[in-house]
């Protein structure tokens, strides 16, 4: 019994000349993306609400001149008149448009993964789309957004993920 109290408290001896010092830590790098401020939640959310009213002017007061508005399937709009011009249109087939169980995230990127995505703040949605068109059909789909701000808090980049087969069969 005596031997085995001596072997459980047997300290264990370093040998402090072979152990190795740690190395420097890593100068501290910010996170690659870190919540950003929830304004940019209130901005997004008044444009929902001036899109269901049909009110171009307000769906793009916060839109740069410049915008570039892209959707999954490879089409585009440039430019905030663009925007103006195509969902003005839209409007006019619309009978009446609702957006509901809505996920805002808002985010600073401070680095891209690739050189055409630019850093900054960014704000990706997620929200469910209730349409009525004006020839009796009606659609309801889920949409992923994904906008940039540029310095000046203008959307500069807009990218949409939706399926518009079924919006566009809906229109006919």
């Amino acid at each position: 019994m005596a031997a085995l109290l001596v072997a459980c408290n047997e300290e264990k001896k370093t040998d402090t000349a072979t152990e190795a010092t740690p190395a420097a830590a890593p100068a501290e790098k910010p996170p690659v993306e870190i919540l950003n401020d929830s304004n940019l939640v209130a901005s997004t959310m008044a444009s929902f609400t001036a899109f269901e009213n049909k009110d171009i002017e307000g769906y793009t007061a916060g839109m740069a001149d410049n915008v570039m508005f892209r959707w999954s399937g490879g089409d585009s709009l440039a430019g905030k008149q663009a925007v103006k011009d195509y969902y003005t249109g839209r409007f006019n087939i619309i009978d009446n448009i609702k957006f509901s169980d809505h996920i805002s995230l808002p985010l600073m990127a401070n680095a891209s993964p690739v050189a055409n995505v630019p850093t900054g703040k960014w704000m990706l949605s997620w929200y469910k789309v209730s349409v009525k068109y004006k020839n009796g059909k009606s659609i309801v789909f889920w949409a992923h957004n994904t906008q940039h701000y540029n310095d000046a808090g203008k959307m500069d980049i807009f990218n949409q993920y939706i399926d518009r087969a079924p919006i566009m069969a809906a229109t006919k």
